[in-house]
């Protein structure tokens, strides 16, 4: 059976899921960048500074600003790899579709929660999940042709 259908939704979820993880790792680099740039430490207690604040309080909210940004940059390599893990598995997935149509649908299954239900890959591959598991192969007519004679009885 072709299961056209459910290999193109996986390879269109694939490509929009390789995006969405080089968007995030570029974005987690320059944020890296970001927090080592002394130009940016220097404008932040400016703007502090702008506010009047106390230097007590800029300090801690200047030690805040780094911190949020380790945190934020610490969270989002764990969804760089559950993207990968999810890219890998949406992959394979694609490739046993023809031959093992459920366990396609199992890859699919996890790929799509790996990669956020809510997100759009996650949709498309929910959806070619659903198609695995829904479409049945068509079984082959096994009736056997039953020759009769003229009175209408089974000849053997």
């Amino acid at each position: 059976m072709k299961r056209t259908g459910e290999k193109a939704l996986s390879i269109i979820s694939v490509v929009l899921n390789v995006l969405g993880v080089g968007i995030l790792i570029l974005t987690l680099l320059g944020s890296k960048m970001l927090m080592n740039d002394p130009m940016f430490q220097t404008e932040l207690e400016n703007f502090f500074y702008g506010s009047g604040l106390t230097d007590a309080d800029i300090t801690l909210g200047v030690d805040y600003m780094n911190n949020l940004l380790q945190f934020i940059s610490s969270i989002g390599w764990i969804f760089v790899l559950l993207g990968v893990v999810a890219i890998i598995l949406a992959i394979v997935g694609a490739v046993k579709v023809n031959s093992n149509a459920k366990l396609a649908g199992i890859l699919f299954i996890i790929a799509c929660v790996l990669s956020g239900i809510i997100s759009l890959s996650g949709i498309l591959l929910l959806i070619a999940a659903i198609m695995c598991f829904a479409r049945k192969p068509k079984t082959p007519n096994t009736e056997t042709i039953v020759q009769r004679d003229e009175n209408g009885y089974i000849i053997e």
